[in-house]
């Protein structure tokens, strides 16, 4: 039985391509696949936003 969070393949045994989504191996959270890369990007992009918006609520830009 194949994980969802195996990293031996990018790709899973149908050729098709990684969901964008998965579960986490214990737990009910969704977190990004980092083997898709919508998710990857995701990975990337997401903190970077986060902390510009904090950056932006301190300097009182957002009034």
């Amino acid at each position: 039985m194949r994980h969802e969070n195996d990293h031996a393949r990018d790709r899973d045994h149908n050729g098709e391509d990684q969901p964008v989504f998965i579960r986490q191996r214990y737990g009910t959270r969704w977190v990004y696949n980092h083997r898709n890369p919508v998710g990857l990007a995701l990975i990337m992009i997401v903190p970077i936003v986060a902390i510009g918006a904090l950056l932006l609520m301190t300097r009182g830009a957002g009034r």
